[in-house]
């Protein structure tokens, strides 16, 4: 098995080396001409009205961009990756991951955000996370050290497949992060209820009612809780967000454990998304709650709590409980070095390595670790062509988006 690992590590490190670097990328005419890009997203076609600021945030850099285009993203990949997938088996999948889906909470750290779980093939979640890193390091001012980041992740994906119960410290950006947590409950719900945008009478009255087979489960599942713990003291829209920006969702204050308002639970009831037009990967016809909740379950290092579902107006919606303290990488921001970017990427190339096979194959955990390492050893070429092509039809595709925008 070492001797595997020797010549997998060398295949990857060469094909990283020629995926990471923007100056790289510009070294070839890799992006797809602009009539043909498929990750073109017209603006026109999405109705902005209801969060006039996301649209600036799109334009802002090409991970901006990134964020907004998952879905045709993980459908190019699909595309790219067609034969090759053939026979391989189904992971579970994060199906948005990229750097600033990393977070740290008062539960602990991680890729969060599992609106576009799934299960299909690894390949959807590493080309998502190498790209984003590509993106994320030139952004950063490190593009000289793409591949040695992206290389960095790869390392945390193959030890976890080699050892489950691999773990590292805490990055130093989550250590920063994790010391400016507060725990002022009267600040805690003035940030919340600024969040909260009204909700029609008879719309919030409807949606409080289909609630009411969520709450029993979780009454059931939680036997320890009041009865009027779920209910609702309060409920707005939320819109934060970019990719998921333009879905529908609320954030609700539930009572909690007292009539303390301060002792309140917040909840984010969050609309399930249609994934069928990603062909490779497994999802039920429409809205399917049970990929959200299995995803999270499965990959996330601590699952929310009170996690389940709803179905209001025809549509379904996921929902869970809020941590008091949440917060997100910003590429722009947080980080002080290569190597604080490098922590973190291969903190998440092990939450993946793990999530990816937990529970999809049991008891077949090990021989699914060891297929995995196999088709990323066959792959890699692949990877590396892939990374460098699908960074730069991102930047070009905002670039054509932005100049459309301002033009």
């Amino acid at each position: 098995m070492r001797l595997a690992r020797l010549a997998l590590q060398a295949a990857l490190t060469s094909a990283l080396l020629a995926c990471g670097s923007p100056d790289q990328i510009n070294q070839q005419p890799t992006a797809p001409p602009a009539a043909s890009n498929p990750l073109f997203v017209d603006p026109a076609s999405r109705d902005f009205s209801n969060n006039p600021e996301l649209l600036d945030r799109i334009l802002a850099t090409p991970h901006g961009y990134f964020r907004f285009i998952n879905v045709p993203f993980s459908r190019e990949v699909c595309r790219r990756f067609g034969a090759d997938l053939r026979g391989t088996p189904s992971f579970n999948l994060h199906g948005d991951a990229h750097i600033e889906q990393y977070a740290v909470t008062d539960l602990g750290r991680g890729l969060t955000d599992f609106d576009d779980s799934s299960t299909g093939p690894a390949i959807v979640d590493l080309a998502r996370f190498g790209v984003s890193l590509v993106l994320a390091s030139e952004e950063a001012g490190f593009g000289d050290a793409s591949a040695q980041i992206f290389d960095r992740f790869l390392s945390g994906y193959r030890d976890a497949l080699d050892d489950p119960m691999t773990e590292v410290p805490e990055p130093a950006v989550g250590v920063r992060k994790r010391k400016k947590f507060k725990y002022d409950r009267e600040a805690y719900f003035r940030f919340i209820d600024s969040l909260m945008e009204p909700v029609p009478e008879d719309e919030a009255r409807g949606l409080t009612e289909s609630l009411e087979p969520y709450v029993e489960v979780m009454l059931e599942e939680h036997p320890d809780l009041p009865s009027d713990f779920f209910h609702l003291e309060g409920l707005g829209y939320l819109r934060q967000g970019i990719g998921s920006a333009l879905d529908v969702k609320y954030l609700a204050r539930a009572r909690g454990a007292s009539t303390d308002p301060l002792d309140d639970v917040v909840l984010e009831i969050k609309q399930v998304r249609d994934l069928t037009d990603i062909d490779c990967i497994t999802v039920a016809p429409g809205a399917d709650p049970f990929r959200v909740l299995i995803g999270q379950a499965r990959i996330a290092t601590e699952p929310y709590k009170y996690l389940g579902y709803a179905r209001f107006h025809d549509h379904t919606f996921w929902v869970h409980a809020w941590v008091q303290n949440y917060s997100e990488i910003e590429i722009a921001d947080d980080f002080q070095s290569v190597e604080e970017m490098a922590e973190v990427a291969y903190d998440v190339g092990l939450q993946l390595g793990r999530g990816h096979v937990k529970q999809i194959a049991q008891p077949l955990d090990l021989q699914l670790r060891r297929e995995q390492l196999r088709l990323i050893d066959r792959d890699a070429a692949k990877i590396e062509t892939t990374c460098r092509e699908l960074a730069a039809a991102v930047v070009d595709a905002w670039q054509r988006v932005k100049a459309g925008q301002l033009g």
